[in-house]
Parts: C-alpha cells; structure tokens; sequence
C-alpha cells in the first residue's frame, strides 16, 4: 500500500469518472458527476497507484449531515485497501468541517467495508424502474412548475423531511433541468415538490417529496412531472423501504423493483428524518 496516493478529485478527473459509473452500471450521466463535484469540490478523492487512477469518491455536506457516494475502485485493485482508504479520506474531510452525522447507501456486496469503518444500517432503499406514458393522468392546479426564487422556500419544506438543507444540491439539479421539475401549494404553503433530470439512459425522479396528509398530491407531483418527458422513456426511482404510499403508487404504475441497496449512518443518528415524505431520493451519491 505504500505506492497508493489519496489526492484531490480534480475537473480532468471528471471524464475518468463518469467512465468508471458507466463499467459499473451505475447509468450516471456525465453532467451528474459533474454536478456532485461542483457540489464539493474539496470532499471528492482520488486513489493513485504507482500513478494510475485506480479509484474515487464524492462527499457533499449539507451542515451537520454529510454524504458518501461514488465510491468505486477498479476491479483489478480490490481488495487491498484502496477504498477503505478512500473511505477514511472522505470521513475525515467531512468530519473536520463540522459534519456530525455522515450517511450512504451500499450496495449490499460492500456493505461489509462500511460497518468495518463505523456505519451502522438504518432501511433498505429500493430501485424501481417504469417506462413513461403509463402515468393515470392526476393533474391539478395546485402543482406549478418551479421557479428559481422558490428554491429556498423548497429546500426549507424539504429539510424538514431529509434532516438538513441541502439548497446547494437542489439548485444545481433545478439549474440543470428547470422543465422538470414542480412544487405544490395548498394557500401558498408548500406541500409537495418533485425533479427530475437525465441519467446516461433515461431519466431518473428524485428528490420527490410530499406532506403525508396529502397523499393524491404525491402522484399529482410525479404525473405532471413525467407528462415532460418523452413517451417511452425509462424512469428510474429510488424509494426507501419505510414509505409503503410511494411504494403502492409505484406499483400501481407497473414500475418494478429490480435492486436496492442499504442506507447507512456513521455517527451521531439523526432523529430529525421523516422518510415517510420522502417518496424518492435525490440519488444514492447524495441522498
């Protein structure tokens, strides 16, 4: 391990990757990547060995709670230590910039590698996929698109289901995809609010959240939303396990489970989440 090198991710690192998503399946779209490093520029790594790239990963805080993801190694180095050296590089930045609660989700194969470090499991998060054009049309004048002066009025609503503001991530995929993305009011109050954005095939939904004592404006939220994209498109949805209406309406859909992965927390365990408003997440590489 003497010859591994954990540096700063860098912008010509970028294409390097989006390559390494893409051999892995992981359909995340060259702009992705490039928004996760924007996103947080100093929490991104790169692992070096005798000066070839061999691995990365991507953290973003959003004050006391910090995210992992895109933690990916190549095969051929696996198994020596690169990613648990990656992993501490990442911990350790978000944890000396005040993060008190860093989280994840693992594929269930690696799950092992993060409760060696501390991680603890919370739920599983479930992957769905659907083709649009299938959507019982459910509109409403309550749901508007959104605009960009309403970004912090969203990112304050949504905080109150994810466990922090995350404005500066919501911004950037807004800023990406303004056309699909949605909020919902009741008397001016926001209830609900949905984005979309390409993946390397199709689309992927998320963050989509809503007030649970709403629940038709959920799927009034996802109709308008997927009624932008072209007919026939794959839509992809994560869903964590503990919100059984965002699964019901899914499947009532025709979107089928094919995968999941684990979400994880390391550190202190966050009592503010409401995961039962959260009907898809924004991506596993950032929550």
């Amino acid at each position: 391990m003497s010859h591994v090198l954990i540096r700063l991710f860098r912008e010509s690192d970028i294409k390097f990757a989006y390559t390494s998503c893409a051999n892995e399946h992981w359909n995340q779209s060259l702009r992705s990547v490039e928004r996760m490093f924007t996103s947080e520029p100093n929490g991104c790594f790169v692992a070096e060995v005798n000066g070839k790239r061999v691995g990365h990963v991507f953290s973003i805080s959003y004050g006391k709670l910090g995210w992992i993801g895109l933690l990916i190694i190549d095969k051929e180095y696996r198994r020596i230590g690169v990613g648990t050296l990656l992993m501490k590089k990442a911990m350790s930045y978000l944890l000396g910039i005040g993060v008190e609660t860093i989280k994840l989700e693992a594929v269930p194969e690696i799950a092992g590698l993060y409760r060696k470090l501390g991680f603890v499991d919370e739920f599983d998060s479930l992957r769905f996929i659907g083709i649009s054009g299938k959507s019982n049309r459910a509109t409403s004048p309550n749901v508007k698109p959104l605009r960009r002066d309403e970004i912090e009025e969203v990112a304050k609503f949504d905080s109150r289901y994810f466990g922090a503001n995350r404005s500066k991530a919501l911004r950037l995929t807004y800023e990406d995809s303004p056309e699909f993305c949605f909020v919902s009011r009741i008397e001016s109050k926001i209830i609900g609010y949905i984005m979309c954005y390409e993946a390397d095939t199709g689309y992927r939904i998320g963050p989509w959240v809503c007030t649970s004592s709403y629940p038709r404006t959920a799927k009034e939220l996802f109709s308008k939303c997927i009624e932008t994209v072209e007919d026939y498109a794959k839509l992809f949805v994560g869903v964590p396990a503990l919100n059984d209406a965002a699964i019901k309406l899914l499947q009532n859909l025709d979107f089928k489970l094919y995968s999941k992965s684990i979400r994880m927390h390391f550190g202190k365990k966050l009592e503010s989440q409401n995961m039962r408003g959260i009907f898809a997440i924004g991506g596993a590489e950032k929550g």
